[in-house]
């Protein structure tokens, strides 16, 4: 299974700030959006990546202050991104590794995508059912 199933079914839908924005600002379209994270863009190059956990890390660092900042002080960069082919299990161990949380989906230097641990996560558990399925399918077929 490939990047590009959770993309089929969860949508493309990617949400950009500027870096020029301030925290507060981006927390507003995170919590609006409902997302956990913003791609930060500064006209077509985009430069980072704004999480809920680089707002609460900035928090931590610089109390309320942080709130006033630029997006460009808290946001994580370089982008690591991910492509519509790659194989789930993949962007699941560099997630893992790398610690993070949400990845843009690249094709062709465009953003078609975001997927986050909780995407990757539920499609592994969707194939290791279907898995399962398969087996006891099997297992019954051949006892009987």
């Amino acid at each position: 299974m490939t990047v590009e199933r959770i993309l089929r079914y969860k949508g493309g839908d990617v949400f950009s700030v500027r870096p020029d924005h301030t925290v507060a600002d981006a927390a507003h379209v995170l919590h609006s959006r409902k997302i956990g994270a913003a791609m930060v863009c500064d006209g077509h190059a985009c430069v980072g990546v704004l999480s809920e956990r680089d707002i609460v890390q900035g928090l931590a660092a610089h109390g309320g202050k942080a709130l006033s900042m630029p997006v460009r002080a808290l946001m994580s960069s370089p982008v690591v991104t991910c492509g519509p082919k790659d194989r789930i299990k993949d962007v699941m161990d560099v997630m893992s590794t790398r610690r993070i949380r949400h990845l843009p989906v690249v094709r062709d230097d465009t953003i078609v995508g975001m997927v986050s641990i909780g995407d990757v996560v539920g499609q592994r558990l969707a194939e290791k059912q279907l898995e399962a399925a398969v087996l006891r399918d099997f297992a019954l077929a051949a006892s009987a």
